[in-house]
């Protein structure tokens, strides 16, 4: 939480078994909520992603495949439902460094 503002991050999850672990450890500890969405990955990347012993970590899995879009909205909605009021999207297959949220 940064100035009484609760944050999550959202990360689409589609074939990054091999990189979405190091990504969840790398976001910074002042996020409130990290939300992965296994887009039905067939490398089980969700299954991956739970694995990380991120007390604040949530997991969606779909059913069926909704591309980027359709994994955005779903982690959106539950950071809403959480109450988050700032949302930042990290990919994860390790292109972005999250330690960079909240920096100037």
């Amino acid at each position: 939480m940064i100035n009484n503002t609760r944050i999550a991050v959202v990360i689409p999850a589609f074939r990054v078994r091999d990189t979405i672990k190091d990504v969840i450890l790398s976001i910074p500890d002042f996020i409130d909520h990290i939300i992965v969405v296994d887009d039905a990955c067939p490398d089980l990347s969700g299954k991956e992603a739970a694995g990380t012993d991120r007390e604040n970590l949530t997991v969606i899995y779909h059913e069926r495949n909704q591309g980027v879009g359709g994994a955005l909205v779903s982690g959106y909605r539950k950071a809403l439902d959480l109450g988050c009021e700032i949302v930042v999207k990290v990919d994860g297959d390790g292109q972005m460094d999250p330690r960079q949220i909240g920096s100037t």
